[in-house]
């Protein structure tokens, strides 16, 4: 079996499995009670904690546990949320976790407005500086794209905003970034940075949310008053401490960039004759890739390689049983491009050889594919 989805989501790592089995087991305690094992493992989920705001770069907040990117999405944009903001600015990138939000607040009234993107899957830095404006009360746009692995920078964005709208917030969706790339938010500036645990090796049903200090988020879930009254709930506390022990494991953020770069490369190259469109730019990340193959439906492709045992998808987990593809409409590619294209996502534990037989598998289907459609 060889996969190339890592960003639909990844295998737990062996130290992660571990320690999550030690907490769901051994040191099963409730955080909230007093005596003395739950509070050790309120002060882990303290600790935990701490590691991701090391990760971050930042000392400046706080991390707000929940149970997915898409609740820690929700929460930043309706926690802030007032009933008298005048404009809401996203980009069309985001993931459907940000931009459905963005449609249901356009349906309840509020003045929503999706930045365009440039050809390269960034969001259209122009655009934006005409798009905000002093009425503008919150920002929301993702750093690096999951259809594309367009790497918006943040650090630009934040200028503009402090030129246009200081006291906008902004809300950045950090998944596919997040121990990808070096992710720096006291030097970004943002207000509000999501995570997720399975992206990078964690468990499914735990991600964060970071919050800047002095910036005041409402609850959207109600009842015991966890995680400092903004996300109630008994904490998942297996997830949280393999999410912590997933941190610790990435390794190398550098080195694990140079090397899927390599990777990237690889399969790539062994693609040289074929006809294809490359959606992802050289400067993008090179844990994403997105290619549109001529005359053939993307979809056909996914469900050859499957009969090999080779894993990639046609786009976003997240999106995939919706026709079309919204993010790469917005980057003006032709409709038939769309049809044709597919997402191969790369990993650090992933091999070259794996890489190599990928590639080679993927260009026999393709011409087997064209055989059979003549």
């Amino acid at each position: 079996m060889i996969y190339l989805d890592n960003a639909a989501t990844t295998p737990m790592s062996k130290k992660a499995l571990d320690v999550y089995n030690l907490y769901a087991s051994e040191l099963f305690y409730n955080p909230s009670g007093i005596y003395d094992v739950a509070v050790a493992v309120k002060n882990d989920i303290e600790e935990a904690k701490e590691t991701i705001k090391h990760a971050l770069h930042t000392l400046n907040g706080n991390i707000i546990f929940t149970s997915s990117a898409t609740e820690a999405n929700n929460l930043a944009i309706f926690g802030c949320l007032k009933s008298n903001f005048k404009k809401i600015v996203l980009s069309k990138a985001e993931h459907p976790s940000v931009y459905n939000i963005g449609i249901e607040l356009q349906n309840r009234g509020f003045n929503v407005e999706f930045c365009p993107l440039q050809s390269n899957g960034q969001i259209d830095y122009e655009a934006l500086e005409e798009i905000l404006d002093e009425n503008t009360n919150l920002i929301s746009i993702m750093h690096v794209s999951n259809e594309t692995g367009a790497i918006n920078d943040l650090k630009k964005i934040n200028e503009i905003r402090k030129r246009k709208c200081p006291k906008a917030i902004l809300h950045v969706d950090g998944v596919q970034a997040f121990t990808k790339i070096k992710v720096n938010l006291d030097y970004f500036g943002v207000d509000l940075y999501t995570i997720s645990a399975h992206k990078i090796n964690g468990p499914k049903g735990v991600a964060a949310l970071f919050v800047k200090n002095n910036l005041f988020l409402k609850p959207i879930i109600f009842g015991g008053g966890q995680e400092q009254n903004i996300r109630s709930g008994t904490e998942n506390v297996p997830a949280i401490m393999a999410f912590k022990t997933a941190i610790q494991d990435v390794g190398d953020i550098d080195k694990n960039f140079e090397y899927v770069s390599f990777l990237k490369k690889i399969f790539l190259s062994n693609l040289n004759d074929l006809p294809y469109k490359n959606n992802s730019g050289d400067e993008n990340s090179p844990y994403i890739l997105s290619l549109s193959f001529k005359g053939v439906k993307g979809e056909t492709l996914v469900h050859m390689l499957e009969e090999h045992k080779i894993y990639i998808s046609t786009g976003s987990a997240c999106s995939s049983k919706k026709s079309g593809n919204r993010v790469l409409l917005s980057m003006n590619i032709s409709p038939n491009d769309i049809v044709g294209s597919v997402r191969i996502s790369f990993s650090k534990n992933n091999t070259e050889h794996e890489v190599i037989e990928a590639s080679k598998i993927l260009k026999e289907t393709y011409y087997n594919l064209i055989d059979k459609l003549r």
